[in-house]
């Protein structure tokens, strides 16, 4: 099956001492990390909730967009999917709905479509809120690298932003286009074939994630390693589990605990972590016993104590996290931009 590697958001207690806090901003001085961190661009807005209604604040935690929604998600190529009674469409950081609530399910905006549901069957949107593909699928997944994978009854394919099959259903599985490839089951397991459908990594492996930084994830046996986009073994497969590649770290787990290693295999963080997510903007969550809180890639270090029940990744220099159902945000080093609220 293939590997999504998301994360189970739960909650807990103060840093093992393996760990130490600091807040300093990343040096880069570890040759085997890619920092210094850029300050990431601030996105268009930051979905917020006042009163059960959602709106939108700014970078510096500044509401924008008055509570409107019944709910928000973030912005992706600058539309956020937006819920108003029990249909969803899209509104613009000015607030305004620029594709009208029609659809039972909006997805995320990628190479400018995005996967919507109409009753049983999956499409895609444009920006401008014409249909591209009209509701067809069983399922549909955002497009990556002007391909998305949709599935018709137990087979999933591929289409091309016009709607034709680009590859035909005919895989148990599939992951998503990265570095020209895609994982895909068959089968005698896991390949790897290009934007054509032809055999790029024939493997075959037991399971397969995507490439990333010039490596992927893929188990041979009962272990998981990592090959290059020519499907050489670079690091061998001594771990239970293991994710891509972000910002020149992956996640692995041994012995039942995560932590990171570079593309050399060199550990980052020994590992010793309850539940661990990947590198976005210099820092990582992850969870110790039930609460969590975000390492930086730059040195291993916790930003301060795990007290989230649940932590997001960062985008545009914010990282949505929650505390008894509440939500808020933090920047990089671990300070409220916006105090939880609901």
């Amino acid at each position: 099956m293939y590997r999504l590697l998301t994360l189970a958001l739960c909650a807990g207690v103060l840093a093992p001492a393996f760990f130490g806090c600091d807040s300093a901003n990343p040096s880069g001085d570890d040759p085997n990390n890619p920092g210094p961190f850029l300050p990431a661009q601030a996105l268009p807005g930051y979905p917020v909730p006042i009163d059960s209604l959602w709106g939108f604040a700014d970078a510096e935690g500044r509401l924008t967009v008055e509570p409107q929604f019944d709910f928000a998600d973030g912005f992706y190529d600058n539309l956020a999917a937006v819920q108003q009674g029990l249909l969803w469409g899209y509104a613009d950081s000015t607030g305004a709905v620029v594709i009208s609530p029609q659809f039972d399910i909006a997805g995320r905006f990628a190479d400018g479509l995005a996967p919507v549901r109409s009753g049983d069957a999956w499409g895609y949107v444009r920006a401008n809120g014409n249909m591209a593909i009209q509701p067809t699928y069983d399922t549909a997944r955002s497009f990556s690298e002007e391909r998305a994978a949709v599935k018709t009854g137990f087979t999933w394919g591929f289409v091309d932003a016009t709607g034709a099959e680009a590859i035909p259903p005919q895989y148990a599985a599939v992951g998503d286009f990265s570095a020209g490839v895609a994982a895909v089951e068959t089968p005698e397991g896991w390949k790897y074939i290009g934007p054509g459908g032809g055999t790029q990594i024939a493997g075959p492996f037991a399971d397969a994630g995507e490439f990333s930084e010039g490596l992927a994830p893929v188990l041979i046996g009962e272990a998981w390693g990592y090959i290059d986009t020519s499907g050489n073994i670079v690091l061998n497969p001594i771990y239970e589990d293991a994710g891509s590649f972000h910002e020149g770290a992956a996640r692995i787990r041994v012995d039942e605990r995560w932590g990171y290693i570079t593309t050399s295999g060199d550990y980052i963080v020994e590992p010793k972590i309850a539940s661990a997510g990947d590198f976005s903007e210099g820092r990582a969550p992850v969870r110790f016993n039930n609460r969590w809180t975000y390492v930086k890639r730059s040195d291993g270090l916790v930003i301060g104590s795990p007290a989230f029940d649940s932590a997001g990744e960062f985008r545009g220099g914010l990282a949505q996290v929650s505390i008894d159902g509440s939500i808020g945000y933090i920047n990089v080093n671990g300070e409220y931009v916006w105090y939880p609220s609901n």
